[in-house]
């Protein structure tokens, strides 16, 4: 039954950034509530059950610092997370904090509009129910809107078509022919994952992407001992870094070193395991030093022809493009191609043309019979997250609609958090966030939201009106293209990916992230609080126009 609901602030979502969000404006006194379009929390960990779904982050610090208490006792067994455990922790956070009771699921918001006279949002939500709210808090994810490639005749498809971000849990492929439409994080996750269970198994391959180990085992009696007694340093340590993963990031130049010295490098980092650390932890300037990264690259492929035995899967598996994207890491996913069920189709040289009813054709004219297709596309990353929600700001119309003005100029925020024409509007790891550990990133995020809305609540209660938290238009545009100029340095640019925005046809190319770093980003959101939010207008912040008076 739908109903009208007065608070002081609502969350939108109930993953990571949305439990943390709602336990910390909650014990500072404000009344709040989340909301889910899912049947639970959990968020990407709700959504994502695909077999093989694993954490990319160490599983010590893939995690919440802010209770000693559940930081040491909470178990760990392995050095990375499986979907379950994820889900599971969440679940305990929940129950330990008595959250479930400010929550409420099945409910998808479907728009939003300020009303400058009362200062409130009103959020509207497929249930009916409205939600009247001085304070919205976006925490949707990073990676929340599939991406589907519209391919002709997939509706004619008499088998199982999936995508990885809303895998049927009572989907069965043992001893089915798969299809797997992707080489990506997903897509590599679940290859190594299905390749011994599957009757066949066609991966079909547009841009190969270069993997390393993951290095998954089982923590030791004695390493978790020290990780236990070691919190304290290890998270001053992870705030303080560049992406906040838990190992050391080094500064020395690659080149610098002689070319045994890289060699053994290489080596250690690739038997270490770890993508993030294989692209982080070993240099400063893998993604910066074109000479350097193309020496990687080399490296790699070498020992993609060490385990690829198949010439023609060798082929296909093999990257000519540099080592610029999300870096990933894998359980075994070259090794599977060793397999005789398992094959490679190079969808570059031969592209998808149609999905059949039995199916799957390429313009070479192979068909391949198939029973179950997964589409491992990814995402429409960062603000296709709010695809589908009709935020209207300051002033309404369709020019001040959120996601409209995002596609048609790029999205545009200050800190990665706050958006100009849109008052008291958080987003969480929104668009020109820093690129970091998801969990000290969400921390950062959040514990800086609460001090500003506990000044402004200060404010409020001084002069008796509710005080707006909207950024200069200026700041915005700094902070924007800060974020663009350190992406567009990098060779992330250069190879086509989320990261900006390359991934989805007739997408706006941008650079959404602040590769700044974890420890930079942390300076200046004090910064900006001890300047007294100068970032942004009317009493907060000191910056007057006519509409913040």
């Amino acid at each position: 039954m739908s109903q009208e609901h007065h608070l002081d602030a609502l969350v939108v979502g109930t993953g990571f950034a949305g439990i943390y969000a709602l336990y910390s404006l909650r014990k500072k006194g404000l009344n709040t509530k989340a909301i889910d379009r899912a049947g639970d929390i959990g968020g990407t960990w709700y959504w994502n059950r695909y077999p093989g779904a694993l954490s990319d982050t160490w599983s010590h610090l893939y995690r919440y610092s802010f209770d000693r208490e559940l930081l040491e006792n909470y178990p760990l067994s392995r050095k990375y997370l499986t979907q379950p455990e994820v889900l599971e922790y969440l679940r305990h956070v929940v129950e330990k904090y008595d959250l479930r009771k400010h929550m409420q699921f099945d409910t998808a918001m479907t728009g939003a509009k300020w009303d400058d006279r009362t200062r409130t949002w009103a959020v509207r939500c497929k249930t009916g129910d409205v939600f009247h709210v001085k304070y919205l808090v976006m925490a949707v994810g990073l990676l929340h809107t599939p991406n589907t490639p519209d391919i002709p005749g997939i509706q004619t498809f008499q088998g199982e078509a999936v995508h990885t971000a809303s895998w049927p849990v009572e989907l069965s492929i043992s001893n089915r022919r798969v299809g797997v439409i992707g080489t990506s994080s997903t897509g590599i996750q679940v290859v190594t994952a299905i390749a011994p269970k599957v009757k066949s198994l066609h991966v079909f391959v547009r841009r190969p992407q270069y993997t390393v180990p993951s290095g998954d085992q089982p923590w030791t009696p004695e390493e978790l001992s020290h990780i236990r007694k070691s919190y304290p340093q290890m998270w001053s340590d992870a705030f303080a870094s560049a992406i906040g993963m838990g190992f050391p990031e080094p500064a020395r130049k690659f080149l610098s070193l002689s070319p045994a010295d890289r060699s053994r490098i290489l080596e250690d980092l690739w038997q270490g395991g770890s993508g993030l650390r294989f692209m982080f932890g070993g240099f400063a300037d893998l993604v910066i030093d074109e000479a350097a990264n193309e020496e990687v690259c080399q490296f790699l492929r070498g020992k993609i022809a060490g385990i690829v035995r198949d010439p023609q899967k060798r082929a296909v598996l093999t990257p000519k493009e540099l080592y610029a994207r999300r870096p990933l890491c894998d359980g075994g996913f070259y090794e599977a191609f060793n397999r005789e069920n398992v094959f490679a189709v190079d969808v570059q040289k031969h592209p998808i043309t149609e999905v059949t009813r039995t199916g799957i054709r390429t313009a070479d004219g192979e068909h391949y019979e198939l029973d179950v297709i997964v589409f491992a596309t990814g995402f429409d990353a960062m603000d296709g997250s709010y695809a589908g929600m009709t935020i209207e700001g300051r002033g309404g119309g369709q020019n001040q609609d959120l996601y409209t003005q995002w596609r048609r100029d790029g999205p545009a925020t200050y800190l990665g958090m706050f958006v100009a024409g849109f008052p008291n509007l958080f987003l969480l790891n929104g668009p020109n966030t820093a690129f970091a550990n998801v969990p000290p990133l969400t921390e950062t995020n959040v514990d800086f939201l609460v001090d500003i809305i506990c000044r402004a609540e200060e404010i409020a209660a001084g002069t008796g009106r509710p005080c707006k938290i909207e950024p200069t238009p200026k700041a915005q545009q700094e902070w924007t293209g800060i974020a663009r100029a350190m992406v567009e340095s990098t060779l992330f640019a250069k190879v086509p990916s989320w990261i900006v925005g390359k991934n989805v046809p007739g997408k706006l190319e941008y650079s959404p992230l602040f590769l700044g770093g974890l420890g930079r980003f942390r300076s200046i959101l004090a910064e900006e609080k001890e300047r007294g939010y100068q970032g942004f207008v009317g009493p907060l912040g000191g910056a007057k126009t006519q509409a913040h008076l």
